[in-house]
């Protein structure tokens, strides 16, 4: 299940509205209604907190059940999975190396 299907079923489950999940946690309402269409989070903090609002572990924020396997990353590989593709490094010679001198 996506985040998207999990947060829209969790709202309507504990009858909350975005403005007032935002309103708890302190996390823009904008944010949560682009996370409903579709968007994937760009900050894990926004998730943190979302999880803690709800009482939720994130495994449960994103719909995982008991019978799915174990979720195996490290918090600095889920962060780069939310950050993927949202930064681009291009390489390239920038002057002399002080080696080089």
């Amino acid at each position: 299940m996506s985040l998207t299907q999990s947060l829209r079923r969790i709202l309507d489950d504990r009858k909350i509205t975005v403005a007032q999940l935002a309103r708890q946690s302190g996390v823009p309402a904008k944010t949560i209604y682009h996370w409903l269409a579709g968007q994937q989070p760009r900050k894990i903090e926004h998730l943190f907190r979302i999880c803690d609002t709800l009482h939720l572990t994130m495994e449960e924020l994103y719909g995982r059940t008991k019978k799915d396997p174990p979720l195996h990353l490290s918090s600095a590989r889920l962060n780069e999975q939310i950050n993927a593709g949202i930064f681009e490094v291009i390489l390239r010679p920038y002057g002399k190396c002080q080696d080089d001198a």
